[in-house]
């Protein structure tokens, strides 16, 4: 009866343990469902609108007057920042490059290389320089007046009236005083007429060539000055016969291009400054090096009078051209002249007038005196056929 009664309080226990457990699942089932009712994508609208609103009500000082977080919470906040900062998206901002300055342009002289086709615009500037450089009672540098005339020589160059350019130069010499010592000096008096060689060139009356003017082996005669061809035409300088080979012509010594000039006949002759005092001719040259050959006109003047050219510096034994001679003879000129030297011509009437007269001397004297005789050797006077030698030589070894 015992044994019954114990059975019976244990079936009722089990029974009550069952019932608790079966109403423990059917509370969490319900809450479950319910759960995912409110999260399901049909009512997440639903849902963050709701937030949004709720959101909307909060005053707006309470955001702004709210207390710094603590350090935890921050902390606890990171990972959300940081989601919501790598969602921003940047708008795109239309980007302008700055617009460069430009620097002010200023006008240049002739001088800076301006490039300015109206030869009579570059005039009209070396003109107002001089003019007002007179007017303000202020003199010319000797750098600023080599400046100037080499500016006029390049205007002479492009064929401007001469009558305007000398005009140019005699200004220049009368507001510059070292250039009026250096003409005294260089030439005796001052002259409006003072070339760009003439400023650079060294004082030496008696210079040396230690170069040979061509290769000496190529040439079959010399013919000495002076000589007189027909017309009378007075000769005072020397011929170097080569018998139309093309040969090259080099400076005999350091010098400096002064003139120069491009005609019928020529084709071409160049004059140099060995020194202030001598000056070295070169005559029938055929082809002149490009850096003298543009310097000159490019159609041939029918006249042989040179013109100032910009100043060249060539070494010695350096090339200054080629050379086949006249079309005729096959030959070409070769003088020297000494303004220190007064030969027989200077106190002839007929032959006077003109310093490639009166200032000629033997071009071979000149050379040292281990290339000299070469020259002499070729003298041949009778080679000249219709030039025969006028009275006694300039050269006196013959």
């Amino acid at each position: 009866m015992m044994r019954q009664g114990f059975l019976n309080i244990v079936m009722v226990v089990v029974i009550a343990i069952l019932g608790a457990g079966l109403s423990g699942y059917f509370y969490v089932f319900q809450n479950r469902t319910s759960l995912k009712k409110e999260v399901s994508p049909k009512n997440t609208e639903d849902v963050a609108s709701r937030h949004m609103i709720e959101a909307s009500h909060i005053p707006r000082e309470d955001i702004y007057n709210k207390k710094p977080e603590s350090d935890s919470a921050k902390k606890k906040v990171m990972p959300m920042q940081s989601q919501q900062i790598q969602s921003i998206q940047i708008p795109n901002q239309q980007h302008t490059d700055p617009v460069p300055m430009k620097a002010p342009q200023t006008q240049m002289s002739v001088s800076q290389n301006q490039p300015v086709e109206d030869i009579d615009q570059q005039f009209a500037v070396l003109d107002n320089e001089l003019v007002v450089a007179k007017a303000s009672g202020s003199f010319l540098s000797l750098t600023h007046a080599n400046r100037i005339l080499s500016d006029i020589t390049m205007l002479e160059n492009r064929r401007y009236p001469k009558s305007e350019t000398e005009r140019l130069r005699t200004m220049v010499l009368g507001l510059s005083p070292e250039l009026q010592d250096q003409a005294k000096q260089n030439q005796g008096t001052p002259s409006a007429y003072v070339s760009a060689a003439t400023l650079n060139c060294q004082s030496n009356s008696a210079p040396v060539f230690t170069n040979d003017i061509t290769d000496m082996n190529t040439v079959n005669y010399i013919g000495p000055p002076p000589t007189m061809g027909a017309g009378p035409s007075l000769k005072t300088h020397s011929y170097i016969g080569t018998d139309h080979a093309r040969v090259p012509v080099y400076a005999p010594a350091a010098m400096i291009l002064e003139s120069g000039s491009h005609y019928v006949g020529g084709p071409y002759m160049m004059e140099f400054l060995v020194s202030c005092e001598v000056k070295v001719r070169f005559g029938h040259i055929t082809e002149p090096v490009e850096a003298i050959k543009k310097l000159l006109p490019t159609e041939p003047k029918e006249d042989s009078r040179t013109q100032e050219l910009a100043p060249i510096f060539f070494a010695a034994g350096e090339l200054v051209g080629y050379t086949t001679g006249t079309s005729v003879a096959g030959n070409w000129d070769f003088g020297v002249y000494n303004s220190t030297v007064r030969n027989r011509y200077a106190d002839d009437p007929q032959w006077s007038n003109s310093t490639t007269y009166t200032t000629a001397v033997c071009p071979f004297d000149y050379f040292s005196a281990s290339l000299k005789p070469r020259y002499f050797s070729k003298f041949n006077s009778a080679a000249l056929g219709g030039n025969p030698p006028h009275g006694e030589p300039f050269c006196k070894g013959i």
